[in-house]
């Protein structure tokens, strides 16, 4: 069996390339300033570009992670994944022409989304189940955690050498994308032959419905708080710096929610750290809603509510995979992937409730979000219980 110390060399390896590859997806707005300038595009053509990036690695996710629920030699998804995040990251600074650009876009959004599922199945498949929310924490929250990490080193970077020094965001990329190959966990032995996708989402239809729309709501209510938190700052006053300050708060008190919410849910439950969390998040959306002024109410709505509406996500995560056991990349697909990208469908109608009504109308559906979603939470089916054996996860090449 392999040792605690070997699982968490091995867990380790696969946060710390989950934290490098999920920095680079605020890289592209970061260049989108400069992208303007010398491709000479317009802001339309821009969203479109963040569009198609969005979909080609959010939306595939569920059917990389089936492909990998089948079995064979599938670890090559997540150290292939990386690697290629990072290199088209370096190639969207150095694209001659709207056409490459569209192209590096294309291939990022391909390797998060072969990397997420497959990663998440292999971590998830090589710890005990009964400290698989710590684990899982570990692993969802690095990813959190590099989120603002990419925008910094771009900022470093034109700041320093200038555009031309983008291709050194790949180095991080492939020196990770090494170490899964080499250290990285192994999926278990599959005991039984793998069903056709048509087959296990037929299995599991009622679970399915109830944990996409559990998971896609949670992911309204986030993406609506998100997007709308610094035009709100600085409608109330502060410079867009320490909007962007306010936002990297956000998102790293997500982070932080994660870890605690995963360490919670081995002790006490998943189905109530979710349902709690969710529940405590509301008021704290409403807070941030009533604000005139960016004082110490303000902070503590930010943090509390982006901890509280994360603190849900990697619980929700570890939930899912104990639910489907014989799916574990495809549940890792549709919790990390899928659900993200129908967060994003809600901006878009909730964007003209703001120009209409203001955005603190938006913080409270926030909030009312974060309330349906622990109610839809109720009607989820049980996880299946099982006495789960580990499989060795040892290091070597797929």
């Amino acid at each position: 069996m392999i040792t605690e110390r070997g699982r968490a060399a091995s867990v380790g390896v696969m946060a710390l390339a989950h934290l490098t590859n999920d920095s680079y997806a605020y890289m592209l707005p970061a260049l989108l300033p400069l992208l303007l300038g010398k491709l000479g595009i317009g802001l339309g053509l821009a969203g479109i570009l963040v569009t198609l990036y969005q979909a080609s690695s959010s939306f595939t996710q569920p059917l990389f992670g089936h492909m990998s629920d089948r079995g064979g030699r599938t670890r090559w998804m997540a150290w292939t994944g990386v690697a290629l995040s990072g290199i088209a990251a370096a190639a969207l600074g150095l694209a001659p022409s709207l056409a490459a650009v569209a192209i590096a876009l294309l291939v990022g959004g391909m390797g998060t989304a072969l990397y997420h599922p497959v990663s998440a199945a292999l971590v998830a498949g090589s710890v005990p189940r009964s400290s698989r929310g710590r684990w899982m924490s570990v692993y969802i929250s690095a990813g959190n955690f590099g989120l603002p990490v990419g925008p910094f080193l771009i900022g470093v970077i034109i700041a320093t050498v200038g555009l031309g020094g983008i291709w050194l965001v790949a180095i991080p990329a492939v020196v990770l994308a090494a170490l899964v190959w080499r250290t990285g966990p192994h999926l278990p032995k599959r005991t039984a032959a793998p069903l056709p996708l048509r087959a296990v989402l037929g299995a599991n239809r009622r679970m399915l419905v109830g944990l996409i729309s559990v998971s896609a709501t949670r992911a309204w209510a986030t993406a609506l708080v998100s997007s709308f938190l610094p035009v709100y700052a600085v409608s109330r006053g502060v410079t867009i710096i320490d909007a962007s300050r306010l936002l990297t708060l956000y998102l790293l008190s997500g982070a932080v929610g994660g870890l605690i919410g995963g360490w919670l849910a081995d002790r006490v439950g998943r189905d109530r750290v979710i349902i709690t969390s969710l529940l405590c998040a509301a008021p704290f959306c409403v807070l941030l809603a009533t604000q005139t002024e960016v004082g110490p109410a303000f902070l503590i709505a930010t943090a509390v509510s982006g901890m509280l509406l994360n603190g849900s996500f990697v619980v929700l995560a570890v939930r899912g995979q104990e639910s489907m056991p014989g799916s574990l990349g495809m549940v890792s697909g549709l919790m990390l992937g899928l659900s993200i990208g129908l967060g994003g469908l809600a901006v878009a109608p909730m964007a003209i409730v703001a120009e209409r009504a203001g955005i603190p109308p938006v913080f409270v559906a926030a909030g009312g979000l974060a309330i349906v979603c622990a109610l839809l939470m109720r009607a989820v089916p049980r996880a299946p219980v099982r006495t789960e054996t580990v499989a060795i996860a040892g290091a070597g090449s797929a």
